[in-house]
């Protein structure tokens, strides 16, 4: 489990304000660019809090009139948000590299891949 799993869109809110506005208050005291090695550390913090808000919550990730992915690209003439298409394709990613993750921790075989089977095969 990461660090910032639990992370609540109230704090991170209120932590990318408080970035928003550290940044502007060094901009105008003439400190911004002195000050690149704390932000740098800062933003890295950041980073991490709006990856797993991402990933953690995907229930947040809803498609528009409760269609899946799937059925959008194959039954509808409108294209999906190419915004919300590419925070579930990092979501369902980071899922599945947990998933295995969790199995090589535990000492499970990995699952068989079809792809791979088809080329042994051929």
């Amino acid at each position: 489990m990461g660090k910032y799993d639990d992370i609540r869109p109230e704090d991170l809110r209120a932590d990318m304000v408080r970035f928003a506005r550290l940044i502007l208050r060094l901009e105008e005291n003439d400190l911004l660019l002195r000050s690149v090695p704390e932000l740098q550390r800062l933003i890295g913090d950041l980073r991490q809090k709006l990856f797993a808000y991402e990933v953690r919550g995907t229930q947040r990730l809803e498609l528009p009139k409760g269609q899946d992915e799937r059925e959008r690209e194959v039954g509808s003439q409108e294209e999906p948000d190419p915004t919300l298409k590419e925070s579930l394709r990092v979501v369902r990613e980071a899922i599945e590299r947990e998933k295995r993750l969790q199995d090589e921790w535990e000492g499970r075989p990995p699952p068989e891949d079809a792809e791979g089977d088809e080329e042994e095969d051929e």
